[in-house]
């Protein structure tokens, strides 16, 4: 559930959700995706509706799971959106090896997703959505499933990739080094009121690579979020 609810992002711009179990992020995420439909109140993309912007495969949705098809290759299950919706959108000039390969993916184009680690999976699922060049990308805790060094390389990783991109991204996650290392902004979203508890800026410098975690800047931003989600727990 969402209340009186109002958030905008900017083109190319990384927003990172945060807040705990049930303050509506995932809901506001798949709103974003056209998955839910608002009781009240509009949902707009690039200037257009949700429905329209998802007809034109303008949106890329990377979910918890990796949902790959189990008997396609990796290779092929990133390829998949190019082959199901190349009429759609003919101008996308993808590069589904290459994408594979900044990933970290590049000797395992030909295995199956059993032959993968929950990693390696995720990484599929991330060229997935990129392949297809949405401008906008809806990602929902895509890291959850995975312990926390893998994890700290896929957001690396991650990061790296959109920085050669620049796509509009709406990210949730409960990791609060995640969202600081990842965003321009990141949303405090609220238990209480289910809707945004407060917005805060994070002004490091672009582009960023695993070292400014160990910054002074970057240990203030983490407090400071950290502040933030307490004082809500506090308030519920």
């Amino acid at each position: 559930m969402l209340d009186d609810l109002s958030l905008s992002v900017r083109r190319g711009e990384f927003v990172t959700l945060i807040g705990p179990s049930g303050c509506g992020k995932t809901t506001l995420l798949r709103l974003a995706a056209g998955l839910l439909t608002p009781d009240c109140g509009d949902v707009s993309l690039l200037g257009t509706s949700v429905a329209e912007a998802t007809a034109d495969k303008r949106i890329g949705f990377v979910p918890q799971s990796p949902a790959l098809l189990p008997w396609r290759t990796v290779l092929d299950n990133v390829m998949l959106p190019l082959q199901v919706n190349r009429s759609v959108r003919p101008e996308v000039e993808s590069d589904p090896v290459g994408l594979l390969t900044a990933l970290g993916l590049g000797d395992a184009l030909d295995r199956k997703p059993r032959e993968l680690s929950g990693g390696m999976q995720q990484r599929v699922a991330i060229a997935r959505a990129f392949v297809f060049d949405p401008p906008v990308l809806l990602m929902d805790e895509p890291f959850a499933a995975v312990d926390e060094l893998t994890r700290e390389t896929l957001r690396h990783e991650l990061l790296s990739v959109w920085q050669a991109s620049q796509k509009t991204v709406l990210f949730v996650t409960h990791s609060v080094a995640e969202a600081v290392y990842l965003s321009d902004r990141v949303v405090v979203m609220s238990a209480v009121t289910h809707g945004v508890q407060r917005v805060l800026d994070i002004p490091l410098t672009r582009p960023r690579d695993d070292l400014v975690e160990t910054t002074g800047d970057f240990l203030d931003l983490e407090r400071a979020l950290r502040l933030e989600l307490r004082a809500g727990s506090r308030a519920a």
